[in-house]
C-alpha cells in the first residue's frame, strides 16, 4: 500500500477521537491507517501534550516543507541555464516550457514554472537577488493556493448541522442515507440509498466510482419513488458525491454530508451495508455483478421483517401495502 499524508479531516477526526479517549488501535481503524502512524503523528505534532487538528497540519505541512530536497537544483548546469535565462528577462514558465521542448523528459532537466520561482527567492538570503529581473518583483512569493489543505474536500459541502431538524425524528418517509459498497481490489461498485423512516432499500451496480456514474444511476433508479418521497439524502464523503449538486437537482432532493469519519451519522446506510455484504462479501469483486443477482438481494431485505418496524417489511412500511414475503 502506497504512503498516502494525512489530510486535515483525519486530523479533526483524531482529535475527536482522542477527546473521547479512545485507543490507538481503535483510531487507526477508523480512518484507515496504521497504528504505529497514529502514535508517530500523535507524538510529533501535538503541541504540549494536546493533540489540536490544525495545528498539527500546519506542524506537519511545515515539516514537510523544510525537510524538502529537489534534485532539479541540485543540477547546475540546469540552474546556470535558469539563471541565463531569468536575466534576460525571461517568465519562469517560458523557461520551463523552452527547457522541456529542448530536452524533453530527460533525467534531471524536468522543472517546472514553481520551481524557478522558488529558487529566485531563496537565492535572495544567498546574496544573490534574481528577483530584479522579474516582471513582478514582490518581497515574498505568493502560494499558488494559501489557506487549508484541500485533498480530499468536496466543494460546497452542506453538513448534517443544517439539515431540517426532523429529519433527526425519522418521522416521515423521503429522507435517505447514501453511501457505496467496494468491491475487492477496488473492482466494481454498488450505490445504495436507504430510506431512513423505513429502511426501504434501492442499489444499483456502478462500473467506476464516478460522481456522474452515480447521478445517472440514481435518475433510473429513483424514477418510480414519488416526488413526495424524495426529501434529504445524506451521503459520506466520498469523492462519488463529487457532483452532489447535479444529484440534489436530479432527484428534487437536499444533499447533506455526514461529518468525515463520524460513520454513526449515517448508522442505519452502515447497517443495511452490512446486509448486502451478507451477499456480496468483502473479498468479491463486483465487476461481474448482474443487475439481475443485485435486484434479488434487494428484494430480499426489502421482504425481510423488521422487529422496529412491528414485524413488517421495508416494502410494506414505505408503500403502506400489506405483502406476503417473498424470499
Amino acid at each position: 500500500m502506497s504512503y498516502q499524508h494525512i489530510t486535515i479531516d483525519e486530523r479533526d477526526a483524531l482529535q475527536s477521537m482522542q477527546a473521547m479517549k479512545q485507543p490507538v488501535r481503535e483510531m487507526a481503524k477508523t480512518i484507515g491507517k496504521h497504528p504505529s502512524t497514529i502514535y508517530r503523528e500523535l507524538a510529533r505534532n501535538s503541541t504540549h501534550g494536546n493533540y489540536i487538528s490544525r495545528k498539527a497540519d500546519e506542524k506537519a505541512t511545515k515539516r514537510r516543507k523544510d525537510n524538502r530536497t529537489s534534485p532539479v537544483t541540485g543540477n547546475i548546469e540546469l540552474m546556470n541555464t535558469v539563471e541565463r535565462l531569468i536575466k534576460k528577462q525571461i517568465a519562469p514558465d517560458q523557461i520551463a516550457g523552452r527547457i522541456m521542448l529542448e530536452r524533453g523528459y530527460q533525467h534531471g532537466w524536468t522543472v517546472s514554472h514553481e520551481t524557478i520561482y522558488k529558487y529566485i527567492y531563496e537565492q535572495v538570503h544567498l546574496g544573490n537577488d534574481l528577483r530584479v529581473h522579474l516582471r513582478h518583483p514582490r518581497k515574498v512569493r505568493r502560494k499558488r493556493s494559501a489557506g487549508k489543505d484541500r485533498r480530499g474536500i468536496i466543494p460546497g459541502r452542506v453538513f448534517i448541522d443544517d439539515r431540517p431538524p426532523i429529519v433527526d425524528r425519522k418521522f416521515r418517509r423521503g429522507d435517505w442515507e447514501g453511501d457505496t459498497i467496494e468491491g475487492a481490489g477496488k473492482k466494481g461498485y454498488v450505490a445504495t440509498f436507504v430510506d431512513r423512516k423505513t429502511k426501504y432499500l434501492i442499489a444499483y451496480k456502478l462500473e467506476h466510482k464516478s460522481s456522474m456514474a452515480l447521478v445517472r444511476g440514481a435518475r433510473k433508479a429513483f424514477c418510480s419513488i414519488p416526488a413526495s418521497m424524495l426529501k434529504t439524502i445524506t451521503v459520506d464523503n466520498g469523492k462519488e458525491f463529487a457532483a452532489h449538486k447535479e444529484l440534489a437537482q436530479t432527484l428534487g432532493v437536499k444533499v447533506f454530508f455526514a461529518h468525515p469519519y463520524h460513520s454513526w451519522e449515517r448508522g442505519l446506510n452502515e447497517h443495511t451495508n452490512g446486509l448486502i455484504r451478507q451477499y456480496l462479501p468483502k473479498g468479491r469483486s463486483l465487476l461481474d455483478l448482474e443487475s439481475r443477482e443485485l435486484a434479488k438481494i434487494v428484494k430480499r431485505i426489502n421482504n425481510r421483517p423488521r422487529k422496529s418496524l412491528g414485524y413488517r417489511t421495508p416494502y410494506e412500511a414505505f408503500f403502506k401495502i400489506p405483502l406476503a414475503l417473498q424470499i
